[in-house]
């Protein structure tokens, strides 16, 4: 996938579910109720382990149903054991140009993140096709994004961080071009009681709050 075809997919749906769990079994399913729920774009975090294998078992459940990613990169190693997992992007929570340069070599779009205005411009000159302002809520939330994209005119920007099924409306209307929630939609309760329906129709309403359903 290029960025060209990334950023077409991103500007249709627009919301990432960021998943982690404390097993890579609980994060699949996880992940899978989010996908169920309607959302289409699954960032998977690193930061747990397994999360290789989480990324690699959506790949083959969901084919071409879902865009799975990587997130919470930080490493060459990262990068290359994502993408024999099959990821197809990599977001990090940071700029790092050896690392864009890394993805740009494979061919992977890269969402790299920023947080002040200063970052947010470093990170979009990379050439990135979007940067997550991270974490977004707070620095201000909707505000702060409203701020930065009044100002940065062009620079497609997600939210990360604080976003949840309550303010997700108010960061599309803010200027934000996609947002990634992770624990607001995974809770931690749900997560640990198997209540994966509640995910799904959490997800629903995620999508219902940003015009998307």
């Amino acid at each position: 996938m290029n960025d060209a075809e990334f950023i077409r997919l991103v500007s249709e749906r627009k919301v990432f579910a960021v998943v982690r769990a404390e097993s890579a079994e609980l994060a699949l399913r996880a992940a899978e109720a989010a996908i169920i729920g309607g959302i289409k774009l699954v960032e998977v975090a690193l930061v747990m382990a397994g999360g290789f294998r989480v990324i690699s078992d959506l790949r083959h459940q969901f084919g071409d149903r879902a865009c799975i990613g990587a997130g919470s990169v930080m490493s060459y190693d990262q990068i290359d054991r994502s993408i024999k997992s099959g990821a197809q992007f990599m977001a990090m929570p940071h700029t790092s140009l050896p690392l864009v340069e890394a993805t740009r070599r494979h061919r992977i779009p890269a969402i790299i993140g920023a947080l002040t205005p200063t970052e947010v411009a470093a990170a979009w000159s990379l050439g990135a096709p979007l940067v997550t302002v991270f974490p977004s809520e707070p620095m201000g939330g909707a505000n702060y994004m409203r701020a930065l994209a009044s100002r940065m005119a062009g620079v497609r920007l997600a939210a990360a961080g604080g976003v949840s099924p309550e303010n997700v409306e108010e960061y599309f209307a803010a200027g934000a071009f996609a947002v990634a929630i992770g624990s607001c939609l995974f809770k931690r309760g749900d997560i640990q009681n198997e209540n994966y329906a509640a995910i799904a129709e959490r997800s629903r309403f995620i999508l219902q709050r940003a015009g998307l359903a």
